[in-house]
């Protein structure tokens, strides 16, 4: 179980971090996500999830919370 929980969580990883819509809704679609078709509701989502991740990377993770700031929501998933 192990095995596959860190599986998940390098696939997921990879996914957010590349910032690469047709790779992140690939992997929503592998582990059968829905997924949002509004622009701004599916990066909300993306960058929400990274937030959330500690092992995000600072650059990736302050870009996440400054999209979010600027669209007048906050980076915490609420």
């Amino acid at each position: 179980m192990m095995k596959e929980i860190k599986k998940f969580v390098t696939e997921r990883n990879a996914a957010l971090f590349s910032l690469d819509r047709a790779r992140i809704e690939a992997f929503f679609e592998k582990y059968d996500f829905e997924k949002p078709v509004n622009d701004t509701v599916f990066w909300a989502l993306v960058y929400k999830c990274i937030c959330g991740i500690s092992s995000a990377p600072p650059d990736i993770a302050m870009k996440a919370k400054a999209w979010l700031l600027a669209h007048g929501m906050t980076p915490e998933i609420s």
